[in-house]
């Protein structure tokens, strides 16, 4: 758990400054895990116009556990922390993430789902640098 907030903090601290570096101690080792500008559908990042509002979900699913149709109005950087989830999107192909495999979903990705795709519980972080009372997840109608 410590090292996905980590990962987290590193992230932020990235965008927030790309040229950022942390001193070289014997006993700090940051590791770059994950860099991306496009969603997982290929489409290019882009932020919403407002205050700035930084935020980190720990989503656990348990056996059986599915999130609900959905999409999500920012960007979001996904990690699996524990556990294989499957995410499945209207009209496209599934896509399985595995622990510690790394995603980003966003405004243009289309209506989905994301369960446990396993029978032990899943644990997924998702991080996302919105807008102030933009919502991470609108879920869908009907």
């Amino acid at each position: 758990m410590i090292k996905n907030l980590l990962i987290a903090l590193a992230f932020s601290l990235m965008l927030i400054n790309p040229s950022i570096s942390i001193a070289a101690e014997s006993s700090v080792d940051v590791q770059e895990v994950f860099v991306g500008s496009e969603t997982m559908d290929g489409d290019a990042l882009k932020y919403p116009k407002g205050k700035a509002e930084i935020r980190l979900q720990r989503v656990e699913l348990a056996e059986g556990g599915i999130v609900p149709l959905h999409s999500h109005p920012i960007p979001l950087l996904g990690n699996v922390e524990q556990g294989t989830i499957i995410v499945k999107r209207e009209g496209m192909e599934d896509i399985t993430y595995s622990e510690g495999d790394s995603f980003i979903v966003g405004p243009k990705t289309p209506k989905h789902t994301m369960g446990n795709a396993k029978s032990d519980k899943a644990v997924v972080w998702f991080a996302a640098i919105g807008a102030k009372d933009v919502p991470i997840l609108i879920p869908a109608e009907g």
